[in-house]
């Protein structure tokens, strides 16, 4: 619990079903690949955030904030919260005015690749007005993912994007906040997130989503740079973000902190026949930063246990399908050793 008397986590933003498709290859245009086997679950940053934090800590209050249609699809979503005593759904809401997001999956097995073909749906109207902060009572809001979120991605005339200014008022309100964007071409993807920023207690994206967003490379002969990183996070926290941001990468993942505190930690080295799929692993290692966090975990325990949350997801193929308690998530760095940067 905080020192402002809130506990927990909310999470809100996309919520989607994926239905992943394991393939041998991924083809060519007019030319075909098979499909090995094919699974259906819920995807999305407001979902697997919320199950995966629900499934480290069944003792930890998640609450879901979003919008769902009033279809089978939100059916579904609602009745695999259900399943999960410790997730609050009264800001999960439901809308006559579009379908549940959707988004085709295809997960290459051998090299754990994935291409997705996305409905936004119900997730374009997802705004401020959706979600009564005055009811949360959570530690932290999560909010995700920026450029995938119509609604909150449009320009705001005060503060430069409408996710800015939500951001804000949960933070007049002691709430702690957190983002993650999505890995979009967009030619306005710094344009759309840096507004943000400024309202931003935690900032955990990917290699590619830093690089976009500080126009500076993270790799090195192709290989992560510690100076590199570095500088990346440095230009994070000079953009305006209040204590934190971490960028996580296939081999690891760097941190920087306000308080000049910087850890890199590598990913563990799993071997192939472990990997079965990669979706949603990113916001599994965030899962894990975040839960560490609430927490009040020292930095490198914070890492431990997003790496290992990371490596825990690719044993399945859906997003939070292999997710268990954190003290179980943890021994996987006693199976496994940490990679060589």
């Amino acid at each position: 619990m905080s020192a402002t008397g809130r506990n927990g986590i909310a999470c809100g933003g996309n919520w989607i079903i994926d239905r992943v498709k394991l393939i041998d290859h991924y083809p060519a245009e007019e030319s075909v690949a098979g499909i090995l086997d094919e699974t259906m679950g819920g995807g999305g940053c407001g979902h697997n955030m919320t199950l995966n934090l629900a499934k480290l800590d069944p003792d930890l209050p998640v609450t879901a904030a979003g919008l769902i249609g009033e279809d089978p699809d939100g059916d579904w979503i609602l009745r695999e919260c259900a399943g999960h005593p410790n997730i609050r759904t009264e800001q999960l809401k439901r809308t006559a005015s579009a379908k549940t997001s959707y988004t085709d999956v295809f997960s290459v097995l051998h090299t754990g690749r994935r291409t997705f073909f996305h409905d936004r749906g119900a997730n374009r109207l997802f705004g401020p007005e959706s979600v009564d902060i005055r009811k949360i009572d959570a530690a932290i809001f999560h909010l995700g993912y920026l450029l995938l979120l119509d609604e909150m991605d449009r320009p705001d005339p005060a503060y430069g994007r409408v996710s800015a200014r939500f951001l804000k008022s949960l933070q007049e309100q002691g709430i702690r906040t957190s983002i993650d964007l999505v890995s979009a071409d967009v030619p306005d993807f710094a344009d759309i997130v840096l507004p943000a920023l400024k309202y931003t207690d935690y900032c955990i994206i990917n290699d590619y989503e830093s690089e976009r967003l500080t126009g500076m490379p993270v790799r090195r002969d192709g290989r992560p740079c510690l100076e590199n990183l570095a500088s990346c996070a440095s230009r994070i926290l000079d953009d305006g973000v209040r204590e934190l941001a971490v960028i996580h990468f296939p081999e690891g993942a760097f941190a920087a902190a306000r308080s000049g505190e910087t850890r890199y930690q590598p990913s563990l080295d799993l071997p192939p026949d472990f990997i079965r799929g990669s979706t949603g692993a990113g916001d599994s290692f965030c899962a894990g930063m975040l839960y560490g966090l609430h927490e009040g975990w020292r930095l490198e325990a914070c890492l431990e246990l997003a790496v290992c949350a990371g490596g825990r997801n690719l044993q399945d193929l859906t997003t939070t399908g292999s997710i268990t308690h954190w003290q179980e998530t943890l021994k996987l760095r006693n199976r496994f050793p940490y990679r060589r940067i």
